[in-house]
């Protein structure tokens, strides 16, 4: 019987395992600067480890994409059935990466406001044009990552974007 390429399937990483072991290691990151160091800086925005600040991109951006979709459902309750899977995607994603940011490197504000388009087609474009730069924003965002495990966490974020797109609601 020929090797098969792929690993066997009790040898792959469960998603929960991939998503906590990454919030774990960016936490990690995140507080691996030296307290004394950190106490005698500077005040202002203290720098953050590469994976730390991709991290508070990717919480960002996720964010203001779940308020776009929140908003859109506020202005047209019809649509929040066909759009809770991808709400639910969304709060799955910033759950995973919350943990994995400190406290300090937080955005103190919550996401811009978003202006729904007044007519629902107008709006599920927009919406579907807002999922698109976050898809862009979380592939990028991986090929930036440090780490492996979150790189792939970022990637398949990405992909499960790029899979409710598929099945968007027109």
């Amino acid at each position: 019987m020929p090797h098969s390429p792929w690993p066997a399937p009790d040898a792959l990483v469960s998603r929960r395992g991939l998503l906590l072991g990454s919030a774990a290691l960016l936490a990690v990151a995140g507080c691996s600067s030296d307290d004394d160091a950190r106490d005698s800086a500077p005040s202002g925005t203290p720098e953050l480890a590469p994976d730390v600040a991709v991290a508070t991109t990717a919480l960002e951006r996720i964010r203001g994409t779940r308020a776009a979709l929140d908003a859109t459902s506020a202005r047209f309750p019809a649509l929040r059935r066909e759009l809770a899977e991808v709400t639910a995607m969304h709060a799955a994603h910033e759950e995973s990466l919350v943990d994995a940011v400190p406290e300090r490197a937080r955005p103190d504000s919550p996401p811009a406001s978003y202006a729904v388009p007044p007519r629902r087609r107008a709006a599920v474009r927009a919406l579907a044009a807002a999922e698109g730069e976050l898809h862009t924003t979380l592939d990028a965002l991986a090929l930036r990552a440090e780490s492996g495990d979150f790189a792939r966490l970022l990637a398949s974020m990405g992909a499960g974007i790029a899979q409710q797109l598929a099945r968007w609601p027109r």
